[in-house]
């Protein structure tokens, strides 16, 4: 039987669509969070391996060793900040106080809002009364870690795992691959790539905006006599919720907003006035450091955030950014080629 031909480019997009789809088919299985452990792990092995195994190292058994330790390190390092995290969790009753205080605010919704707004307000509102029933609801389960929990973070420790895995194996690999099984890996690496940059760009955002909206709650309010509750849990809220794409920033300022209704109208206004005045800063060095790691504009993560939630339901609004930064690394180089070829022809 004669092998078929396929053109290399031919070979690249086939590669691609076949990682796309087993990426998707594994999100919409609840795969994520091994999924991004796994790159996480694939992503520092491979990176601080590069510094420790250089060209100079030229026993194959020495860049084994070495790249086995820098394995173990990283591991030991994600496994111990996983479980601080999960002792954290478990332990602290801030995030519940946090719950139960937006409860509490919007239950009691009518002794904040101005007059002529709460009497167009029905009695017990229905919004407001779901929004508070499931606050609550929702509120015993922060820091209550059960088979659902552990099941999470098996799946987390096997990724990191297999990420560690995968990358000793890239660094240490003498034998070549087939053509097909090689475009596999060169797309495995382009998805390793694709989340570094989202990765790398979201936590300088999400730092950016948390150094910020510390200095309004910690500085800001208290020199105007505003001392708003659980601070702290405030600014956690926005770094970790700024980890997420566009929808993060939503996510907080609705947290912050709610709070300072506790104290009063205005303090609930002044608040979101400044928080829309730092995300109109923030939107020109989000465009900024975004497009400079995946050549994303806000709207595109957006509509791509759109697109997989309808697909694959609120996991897709986190596996988009990774995705679509990978597709769009895939676009650029399409588009690099169909400007080449035409005048690779003329020649």
């Amino acid at each position: 039987m004669s092998p078929v031909v396929i053109s290399e480019h031919n070979a690249r997009f086939v590669a691609f669509v076949v990682l796309a789809l087993l990426f998707l088919v594994a999100v919409k299985l609840g795969l994520l969070v091994p999924i991004y452990a796994g790159l996480l792990a694939f992503c520092l092995v491979s990176r601080f391996s590069e510094k420790v195994v250089d060209e100079r190292i030229r026993s194959m058994r020495s860049k084994w060793i070495a790249t086995t330790l820098v394995t173990a390190l990283v591991v030991l390092a994600l496994v111990g900040t996983g479980a601080a995290i999960h002792a954290l969790l478990k332990t602290t009753t801030d995030i519940h106080a946090l719950m139960l205080k937006m409860s509490d605010i919007l239950n009691s919704a009518r002794s904040w809002l101005p007059e002529k707004i709460s009497q167009s307000i029905p009695h017990q509102s229905d919004l407001l009364v779901r929004l508070s029933t499931w606050l609550k609801t929702h509120a015993a389960e922060i820091g209550t870690f059960g088979l659902g929990a552990l099941k999470g973070i098996g799946l987390a420790l096997f990724g990191v795992l297999l990420g560690a895995l995968i990358a000793v194996n890239d660094a240490t690999r003498r034998a070549s691959f087939g053509k097909v099984t090689t475009r596999l890996l060169h797309q495995v690496v382009a998805l390793r790539e694709s989340f570094w940059r989202v990765a790398i760009a979201q936590v300088k955002i999400s730092a950016l905006n948390t150094a910020l909206t510390a200095i309004y709650l910690a500085i800001v309010l208290p020199i105007f006599g505003v001392q708003l509750p659980l601070i702290k849990t405030l600014i956690a809220v926005t770094f970790i919720a700024g980890l997420l794409p566009v929808v993060g920033n939503l996510i907080s300022n609705t947290v912050i907003t709610i709070i300072s209704l506790s104290h009063s109208f205005g303090v609930a206004v002044a608040a979101l006035a400044f928080l829309i005045i730092v995300h109109k800063l923030e939107y020109f060095i989000n465009a900024r450091i975004v497009g400079t790691q995946i050549n994303a504009k806000a709207w595109e993560i957006l509509l791509c955030m759109m697109v997989m939630e309808r697909l694959l339901g609120l996991v897709g609004v986190v596996a988009a950014p990774v995705f679509y930064a990978w597709l769009k690394a895939e676009w650029h180089y399409w588009d690099r080629m169909v400007e080449v070829t035409p005048k690779a022809k003329q020649l």
